[in-house]
Formats: C-alpha cells, structure tokens, sequence
C-alpha cells in the first residue's frame, strides 16, 4: 500500500431485473448508478426477482417431468409392441429404454 493513501471502501449495489419476455436478471455493480438495461425491463425488489426466479425453476421442473412422462409413454409402447412380437423381455427393454415395470397380460 501506498504511504498516506487511505484504502477505500468498495462500493457495489445489486439491483434486480425482469425483463418483459419473463426472464429474471441480478446485476451487481460498482458505480454509483444504476446499470442501463440492454433490453426492455425493468428493475425490481429482491422479493419479486426470487419470485419470478422460483416461478422460472417450477415451470422448468414441470416441463421436464411432462418429457419424461412422454419419453417413458414412448418407451412402453415400444417395449408392449416388440414383445407382443414375441422378442424376450431383456431384448425388449434394452431395445425400447423402457425400465417400467413388466408388461400386464390381457
């Protein structure tokens, strides 16, 4: 350090963003003014940004579980299909990717 320079204290601040096609931003910076947004938004209080953040991850665990509700969908039909063709269970599964339980008997 310097002789007779005095460290200053950083200063930074965050501020919080949703943008209008729903997207969520945090931004942290060290001037003293607030950033200028690169697209249309506007900022908001933490509060709403970790609200908008926890509605964002629940619509992608919902849209994630949705696909795999329709992969494991696909899977049976094509495990029932090969082995209504008369190939072994085993074959079946690997061929198929389906890990479900064995198919039902009619």
């Amino acid at each position: 350090m310097l002789e007779g320079v005095a460290p200053t204290e950083p200063t930074s601040a965050v501020y919080y963003v949703i943008y209008e096609d729903g997207t969520a931003g945090r931004m942290e910076v060290t001037a003293n003014a607030a950033p200028e947004l690169a697209r249309p938004g506007s900022f908001v209080e933490e509060e709403d940004y970790l609200a908008r953040v926890k509605a964002m991850e629940d619509l992608e665990a919902a849209v994630l579980a949705d696909e795999e509700a329709i992969q494991q969908g696909k899977a049976l039909a094509d495990y029932t299909a090969l082995t209504l063709l008369g190939l072994g269970e085993e074959t079946a599964r690997r061929l198929s990717g389906y890990d479900g339980p064995d198919r039902q008997e009619s």
